[in-house]
């Protein structure tokens, strides 16, 4: 199954950790840990849908904030604001 962007569910790199076909058959669910939710055309096998959770601080550039603690630090790579 390829979805739109080409990423091939059989071939990624990514754990799929669960699977699941909606009460039609005509639909499946699967979710990987890239935090991501895919609905995948049984049909076609193509991925009709990426559902992903909202991420606040993704992509925050504190580069220039200082006086930051160690746990603060942690809390903000756990968070996606820092890399």
């Amino acid at each position: 199954m390829k979805s739109r962007d080409g990423t091939d569910i059989s071939g990624t790199n990514i754990t799929v950790s669960s699977v699941a076909f909606s009460p039609n058959g005509q639909t499946l669910v699967s979710g990987s840990e890239d935090e991501t939710i895919k609905l995948w055309n049984v049909k076609t096998g193509e991925c009709v849908k990426t559902l992903r959770i909202p991420r606040l601080y993704e992509g925050t550039n504190i580069t220039r904030v200082s006086s930051l603690a160690e746990a603060q630090k942690t809390t903000l790579i756990a968070l996606s604001a820092l890399a």
